[in-house]
């Protein structure tokens, strides 16, 4: 569920109807399948207060919003998990090719 203070701005910057749908979604960092929905009236103007945001954070993250990543385009707090974990797989990649590199590949029993 999205803050009450983003789903507010959303409605507000969709009244004011000067901004399309996709400029407005990537202003604020949502889809633009939440803007569409707010705007065909399929999704209701609520959001998850403050007292809520408290519970789901971590005492160790200060309670930021989360950004798009730049190179995956996922919502994430920074630094990218997922992006670090492909550079982690890709550099095991290219170390397991490079240490087998010049092997036979293994014989299949007929």
């Amino acid at each position: 569920m999205l803050p009450t203070t983003l789903v507010l701005e959303i409605r507000r910057l969709l009244d004011r109807g000067d901004l399309s749908q996709r400029a407005i979604a990537q202003q604020l960092g949502v889809s633009r399948g939440l803007v569409a929905e707010m705007a065909d009236g399929r999704r209701g103007d609520h959001g998850r207060g403050a007292e809520q945001d408290q519970k789901r954070t971590s005492p160790y993250r200060e309670l930021t919003m989360p950004t798009r990543c730049p190179t995956c385009g996922g919502m994430v707090y920074a630094p990218c998990r997922l992006c670090r974990a492909r550079v982690v797989r890709a550099a095991t990649l290219a170390a397991w090719r490079q240490l087998h590199e010049g092997q036979a590949p293994p014989r299949r029993a007929a």
